[in-house]
């Protein structure tokens, strides 16, 4: 869903440094206008991270869309 909207697998994104989850989040619903209307998270090296975490270069970033658990 979220790969199918940035028309991408994955993206190398650069940034000044400091930047937090939420800051980050931003970006990209600015680059790609269309996940403003979904729910998804961001994992940051593999953990799911709050809007207020700083993410420490380099990391690697997932955005995970929503998803049952059992």
């Amino acid at each position: 869903m979220l790969a199918e909207i940035a028309g991408l697998s994955d993206e190398v994104w650069t940034a000044a440094g400091g930047l937090t989850v939420g800051q980050f989040r931003t970006q990209v619903t600015e680059k790609y206008p269309a996940m403003r209307d979904k729910k998804f998270k961001i994992a940051v090296n593999q953990k799911i991270s709050e809007d207020f975490v700083p993410i420490e270069a380099p990391a690697e970033i997932a955005l995970l869309p929503p998803f049952a658990g059992g």
